[in-house]
Parts: C-alpha cells; sequence; structure tokens
C-alpha cells in the first residue's frame, strides 16, 4: 500500500493513511501523511500484541480469534473514519481487500473506493477452495461440494464482521450485502499476485486486474545485507507468508 500510495504522491496527489499507531512509523517513512484511528482502543504495540496472542493459538480458536479482532477494528474504523475522511477532504479510497468495511465508508461518503487484494485474492468462487484451507484445486462436483461446505463455515465463524457491517449500513440507510463479494469495489478490484499463482477461478469481474507485485525501494526503510558474507554457494530464500 505505501508503494502503491508512493506512486501516487510522485504524480502529483495528496496520499493519506488512515490506520491504527502501529502503521505510523513505516507510513510515514515512505513519505506518505498518516492520520491515526482508535488512539485510545488501540494503543501503539497493540497490533504487536496482539499478534503474539495469536501466536500462541492454532486451528479454529486461532480463525476465532483473527474473526474477533477484525471485527472490533472494523467497529472502530465504522464509527471515526467517515468524520475524519470527510475533514481531510479525501476524494477516493483504496481499500485493502482484508478491511470490508472501508466499501462501507466510501459508500457511506459517496466516494468511488478500489479494492487491493494485498494478501490472497479473497474472492469467493464455488470452484476454488477457501482461502484459509489447504485443499488443492478441484473443479469436479465432490470438489465444489466441499468447497461449498468450507465457504459456508467461514460465513458461521465469520458472523461477528457481518453483524458490525449491518449494524453501521442499517444505521446510513445503505442496503445489505446478500454476498461477501458485494463488500469490493465495482469500479476496480487489484491483485498484487501473479494471475499464474492463483487457481483457474470463473467469476472474476472485468474489472478485476492482477497487476504483479508493488515494490519500490525509495518507498522503504533501507535494510542492510550482508553481501560480504555471499561466497557463490546456493542460496536458499525462506518466507513466513505475507508479512
Amino acid at each position: 500500500m505505501t508503494t502503491l500510495g508512493y506512486e501516487l504522491l510522485r504524480r502529483g496527489h495528496r496520499v493519506t493513511v488512515f490506520g491504527f499507531l502501529d502503521a505510523q512509523v513505516k507510513t510515514l517513512a515512505s513519505g506518505l501523511e498518516f492520520h491515526p484511528l482508535a488512539k485510545d482502543e488501540i494503543p501503539l504495540g497493540s497490533i504487536a500484541e496482539g499478534l503474539a496472542q495469536l501466536g500462541k493459538m492454532s486451528g479454529l480458536a486461532a480463525f476465532r480469534y483473527t474473526i474477533n479482532a477484525i471485527a472490533q477494528g472494523a467497529d472502530m474504523i465504522l464509527k471515526e473514519a467517515p468524520t475524519a475522511i470527510k475533514n481531510s477532504g479525501v476524494e477516493a479510497l483504496l481499500v485493502d481487500q482484508a478491511s470490508p468495511e472501508g466499501g462501507t465508508v466510501a459508500e457511506f461518503l459517496d466516494i468511488p473506493f478500489i479494492t487491493l487484494c494485498n494478501a490472497l485474492v479473497l474472492n469467493r468462487d464455488i470452484y476454488v477452495p477457501p482461502f484459509c484451507t489447504f485443499w488443492p484445486y478441484n473443479p469436479t462436483w465432490k470438489g465444489r461440494l466441499r468447497n461449498q461446505l468450507g465457504y459456508r463455515l467461514l460465513t458461521v465463524v465469520g458472523k461477528p464482521i457481518r453483524e458490525v457491517m449491518a449494524k453501521y449500513r442499517q444505521k446510513w440507510n445503505l442496503p445489505l450485502y446478500s454476498h461477501p463479494n458485494d463488500a469490493y469495489s465495482k469500479l476496480a478490484q487489484l491483485s498484487q499476485q501473479p494471475a499464474e499463482f492463483e487457481f483457474p477461478r470463473t467469476n472474476l469481474p472485468p474489472y478485476f486486474h492482477f497487476t504483479g507485485p508493488f515494490h519500490n525501494p525509495a518507498s522503504r526503510k533501507p535494510v542492510p545485507f550482508p553481501f560480504e558474507l555471499l561466497n557463490g554457494k546456493p542460496l536458499i530464500y525462506a518466507s513466513m507468508g505475507t508479512k
């Protein structure tokens, strides 16, 4: 997000990141403006503490913990973001797909928004296994039935998020979502994942685009690397995930 924001800034736009305090340091280091939300409810260090607690869990307990954390964060954003965004004169929003409440804020303020898939593509497709499973691609009826059951379970577990969204959409006289995919932009949806890394999909909208990863060293704090240790032997790169 900071890489994209940096490019927009370079093209003459004003870019402000609205988020919790833990994101402030990296945002400012990238040259973007930062507006904190829920400073009292989520003080500096809260995200790190929450991730440390999550690291002690596994399975369904960890998933429920994550869902509840997202729901609580969404409630705070829906409560504070509209006023902050309006007062800042924002004309369009870039919304992380993992923060579906951002689209509701944009609708309430009547401004356009674009969905960014910074992790795996979350769009639901009966032919594609739920993002949180390890299931292989299986387009047969058995595979589709398995996926459908997985999505139903995901819907049940994700109830806290839906309830928060529904509360504010009713309050703001916005139509309730009939499907999880409704929360994403109808203008553009961008995925930093190469198309070749994704399962075959049948129902992505025409305004969905696989762009490849956003990287620009100028938008990130330099990280030292011990180049003097390179000796020509094979290197192994290990990634712990999207972080």
